[in-house]
């Protein structure tokens, strides 16, 4: 069951919003950060092991939504967190 799905069964479809961006990977970060198109993880495990995620996407495609993202979701916070208002010194640039 994927996220829409469970958001619909619990009568909250409303409250998801589901970007998309083409070419971009899966992992989007905050802007300004490495474009990383994998990641490896060593396990806490008895015995440990190692195990590699990856991400794809293309440089320049990543980009662009990394920004538009981030921008989105420090809008979603202002208006969830705050009631719509503007806090000067946490979103001044919105």
């Amino acid at each position: 069951m994927d996220m829409r799905e469970m958001m619909e069964r619990a009568g909250n479809s409303q409250q998801l919003t589901v970007l998309s961006y083409k070419n971009a990977g899966h992992l989007i970060e905050p802007p300004f950060t490495p474009f990383v198109r994998a990641s490896t993880f060593r396990t806490v495990t008895n015995p440990p092991f190692t195990m590699m995620a990856l991400w794809g996407g293309e440089l320049l495609a990543h980009s662009h939504p990394q920004e538009d993202a981030w921008r989105k979701t420090l809008v979603f916070l202002r208006e969830n967190l705050y009631g719509g208002m503007k806090p000067v010194a946490l979103f001044s640039n919105l």
